[in-house]
This record gives structure tokens, sequence and C-alpha cells, in this order.
């Protein structure tokens, strides 16, 4: 992570908030009017335009220990990093595709025709002509258009792909096309970190303990057992999921028990795709995970530290 430091240069937002941890190609960053050539390890700092050229693509780290991957042709600028000591970054995608890992802040991308907001997960954002396309690998992300109320956004789960056109509402989310991901991550990562996305997927169910007090009470404890039992069923499925290699989860949850925490806390986030009551009072819940880049990411730091 990079520790938080404090630039000398005379602009409007002088604080380093990041640097290029890789480049492929060629990229420039605009600040005050001057354009520059980006380099390996260059500081990125608040105002920054980041621009990427034809066939290149530039990964960036920032001091909240997010990362943004974004690919050729690409534009943003960095308009409000944990400014004013608030938790929150804040990236505006001019043109492009950017791929991102939220780090530990609250972080928003907006377009000229949508914002999506999220914390802790990853998820692929792009823009064509007068469209934006979210595609969301791990977590869930807020998804609204640009001038909307707070009351009209909506939730998109990892799995789904939903659009915004200017002026008009997401569009009903959608199974995300495998070939979307391939063509996005062909485009923002490195061979070698092209891993999943995964979209796990298990059934619970659950029935009503002896003692209700009534039909609604029996039914939110039948629910409640059913969540339960899906999250214990997802658990198992994670554990067997290759990470690295030939080394699955399991492998790291039983030598760390850091991670086994962060992975229990990421099994807590999965959420209920479906619920249903069967004829006999039991209840029934699909329950859905999704593991991207950022879940993996953990994993691979934990393999470097010696």
């Amino acid at each position: 992570m990079l520790p938080m430091v404090y630039g000398e240069v005379a602009t409007a937002a002088s604080k380093e908030v990041g640097n290029v941890r890789e480049l492929r190609g060629a990229a420039y960053i605009l600040r005050d009017k001057q354009k520059n050539g980006v380099q390996k390890n260059e500081p990125v700092f608040g105002s920054d335009t980041v621009n990427t050229a034809e066939k290149s693509r530039v990964k960036l780290l920032f001091i909240d220990d997010s990362v943004v991957m974004v690919g050729e042709n690409s534009s943003f600028v960095v308009s409000e990093h944990l400014k004013d000591n608030k938790n929150v970054s804040v990236f505006n995608l001019i043109d492009g595709v950017m791929n991102v890992i939220v780090g530990k802040s609250r972080f928003e991308v907006r377009t000229p025709t949508a914002v999506t907001a999220a914390r802790g997960t990853s998820y692929l954002v792009w823009v064509e002509g007068n469209k934006t396309g979210l595609a969301v690998t791990e977590g869930r992300v807020d998804f609204s258009e640009i001038n909307a109320a707070p009351d009209k956004k909506v939730i998109i789960p990892a799995g789904r792909t939903s659009y915004i056109e200017i002026g008009k509402p997401p569009v009903v989310a959608t199974r995300t096309n495998p070939d979307l991901i391939k063509r996005f991550y062909e485009d923002t990562l490195d061979p070698e970190e092209r891993w999943g996305p995964v979209l796990l997927k298990a059934t619970g169910s659950g029935i009503a303990p002896p003692g209700a007090v009534n039909q609604a009470q029996a039914r939110l404890m039948a629910l409640r057992a059913a969540k339960v039992d899906a999250m214990r069923n997802l658990a198992e499925q994670v554990s067997s999921v290759t990470i690295i290699s030939d080394t699955r989860i399991q492998d790291f949850v039983t030598k760390h028990d850091t991670i086994k925490a962060r992975v229990d806390s990421f099994i807590k986030g999965a959420w209920v795709s479906e619920e249903r009551e069967l004829a006999d009072g039991t209840i029934e819940v699909d329950m859905e995970l999704g593991l991207g880049i950022g879940f993996r990411r953990m994993f691979l730091e934990q393999a470097d530290r010696p």
C-alpha cells in the first residue's frame, strides 16, 4: 500500500494520491495544462487527467489501496480523492474502459451518462458513445443516471451487466456475457492477471423451530435458517476454488488466520437471488457470491510475503 505523500507542485490539488504501477504502450498525464508522458512509478496528483494511446494500458495504485486499470484510448480525471478528509474517491471516466478494484474508501466512477458507487468490490465500467456499461465481477455496485435523484439508483450484483443512456434509467441487469469480460480483461490486464471472475450459487433450506409465536415469526426464522444453510454451502464451494496455480483457497485458509477471517467476511456478503416457500412450510433460498480479481488480489499479496 502506498503511504500518503504530499507533493510540492503548485496545483489546485497538490496531493499525491497514487502512482503508476505498470504501463504497456504509451500514456500521458495532463496537469496544469502541461502534457507529460507517463513512466512507471510516475506520481498521480489530484485533478490529473490520464490518457492512454491505442494498444496501450496503464495500472495505477491509489493511497486508499484502490487499483484502477485503464484500457486503450481511454481518458479519466481524478476529480476527488480523500479530499477534505472525506472517505471517498471519485473519478470521471470520459472515454474508454476502467477495470476497478475498490480499496478502503467509498469509490465512485462518473461518466457523461452514469454514476457507479461501490465499496470493497471490483467491476468494469466503460463508455461507448452516449451509453455507459457496467459489469460487476464481485460484490454489488450502485448504478444510476448522472442526473438522477439518490433514490433512483439500482443495485447491480456480481455476474450481471447493465447499461445507461443519457436521461434514461439503467436497463434491467442481465447475466454478463463471458465474451464481454474476456474482451475488457484483455484490454486492461496482463495475461497472468486474467483470473475469473467466478460466480458461485448455492441453495439452502430451513424450517421454523417449534414455539414460533405466529406465522410471520415462523417464516422469518425459517428464512434465517435457509440463509445460514446456503452460506455454509457457498463456503464449501469457495474453499475448492483454485486461486494460484494448483493452490486452492482452502490451502491459504488453513495456514493464515487473517485470510480465513477475510474469506468469512466476504462470504457473509453473499446475496439472496431467489426465495421459495414450499407446501410444507420449508423456505428455500438461492444465494450468489462473486469472486473477482479483487478477491484474488488478497491471496497474491499473502503469497508474496516472506
